[in-house]
């Protein structure tokens, strides 16, 4: 695990450091009006994966962990096809954010784009996951996100024509088909031949959208209580505002990114195959050395990019970002606490429980909702930054009373058969 790790969080760190000399490129040498419409542009697209996805993956992944490698061929193409369907309902009415004024028109092309090969190199990368190539997801994620970057960024730094949005999208399109090229390249081996000799199992793919559907809601809130903010402030403040507001937020969520890759993304396929066959040891240990894992990591991570921020303010030099450096710092807790929600949801999900993850999902987005229309239009970017952590405070709250609540139960019914046996015994 140790020798996995450190490749993943390598090639994280890689991404990740592409994504700051971006982040930092475009405060440094582009308006904040149009780091808030690269914001504004990255978060719908990020909204609308999941539109598009409509998180039959989660159903899918158990299906591949329950099945023999050789035997996931029918299930990966079967997956596809639901997308496909996804795609004739979904891309249409997206139209609603242009038409709204949210993103000029001049944007639609980009737009579409970039999201259907985002969502293809997406559910790429989980299928590595699922598959345990972790690493190579991690590749193909460079790729997707990270590789390009220098290149852009290089021609901006030299060439003022290059300084532009459109530049940058052309660079990520460019990336993402790369990634795609590696993933098919990585499954070549899969028999892909049996696909023809089987017929599109159409009663899977519904089952699949009925057990689906739930958690899609579940993440479109939890899509919400992250991202409703930015919407709010471009509401009452504009794009500007947005800009300030996407330049800390993707700073601060370098916690997250490097503890999912480093810890999360190889522990939980093991988890959920650990339960799932019923081998509870492995399992709890598992879950020890996730919520271990995790937290220190969180430690660790929040430290170093704590120390890093006023350099990084320097490096970019523009006193607006500066002068609401207190943002950060709230930006910071509910990364903490968003990451370590992390825990207690993977010990549900491998449980099947379901409907308290969406429970607790649609709970907080309810709050984050109401607090950004409390606080967005009177305390602007720190109204929203306190909205969100409200929210996320509360998912990590129930997630972690339902899970608290149900293993005392478990616990205290296995005392009870345990000290039957032993009077039987007697």
């Amino acid at each position: 695990m140790l020798k996995t790790s450190i490749i993943n969080v390598v090639l994280r760190g890689l991404t990740l450091s592409s994504k700051l000399v971006l982040l930092l490129f475009i405060a440094r040498y582009l308006s904040t009006e149009e780091l808030g419409v690269f914001g504004l542009m990255s978060v719908t697209i990020a909204i609308s994966l999941y539109f598009l996805g409509m998180d039959f993956y989660v159903y899918n992944t158990r299906e591949i962990l329950a099945h023999k490698e050789s035997e996931c061929v029918p299930l990966i193409r079967d997956q596809l096809v639901f997308h496909g369907l996804t795609y004739i309902i979904v891309l249409p009415l997206l139209l609603v954010v242009f038409a709204s004024g949210l993103i000029s028109w001049k944007y639609v092309g980009w737009f579409y784009l970039l999201l259907v090969l985002e969502h293809l190199s997406q559910e790429a990368s989980r299928l590595l996951i699922t598959l345990s190539r972790s690493s190579m997801a991690n590749i193909v994620l460079f790729f997707r996100s990270g590789a390009w970057v220098y290149v852009a960024v290089a021609a901006g730094i030299f060439l003022d024509d290059a300084r532009s949005l459109p530049i940058i999208w052309a660079g990520w399109v460019i990336g993402i088909l790369a990634s795609l090229g590696l993933t098919a390249y990585n499954l070549r081996g899969m028999a892909w031949q049996k696909v023809s000799r089987i017929s599109i199992d159409w009663g899977w793919i519904k089952n699949g959208a009925r057990i689906s559907l739930p958690f899609f809601c579940a993440t479109v809130a939890l899509m919400g209580i992250q991202y409703a903010d930015r919407y709010f402030l471009q509401h009452y403040y504009g794009e500007a505002t947005v800009g300030i507001y996407t330049f800390f937020a993707q700073i601060a969520n370098a916690v997250q990114t490097f503890v999912f890759t480093g810890i999360i993304m190889i522990l939980y396929p093991k988890i959920i195959a650990a339960y799932q066959q019923g081998r509870l040891g492995e399992y709890r240990l598992l879950m020890r050395k996730l919520g271990c894992g995790v937290t220190g990591a969180v430690v660790v991570l929040v430290c170093a990019v704590a120390a890093a921020i006023k350099p990084i303010l320097a490096v970019v030099g523009k006193p607006i970002y500066a002068e609401h450096l207190t943002i950060f710092w709230i930006m910071l807790g509910s990364t903490v606490l968003l990451t370590c929600s992390n825990i207690p949801h993977y010990a549900l999900y491998a449980k099947h429980r379901d409907k308290e993850i969406i429970v607790s999902t649609i709970v907080a987005f309810g709050v984050a909702i109401v607090a950004n229309g409390l606080l967005v239009p009177r305390y602007g970017l720190h109204g929203a930054a306190f909205a969100t952590m409200a929210a996320l405070a509360v998912l990590v709250g129930f997630k972690v009373a339902f899970l608290i609540k149900r293993e005392d139960y478990s616990q205290q019914r296995e005392e009870l058969v345990h000290k039957d046996a032993e009077f039987i015994r007697k």
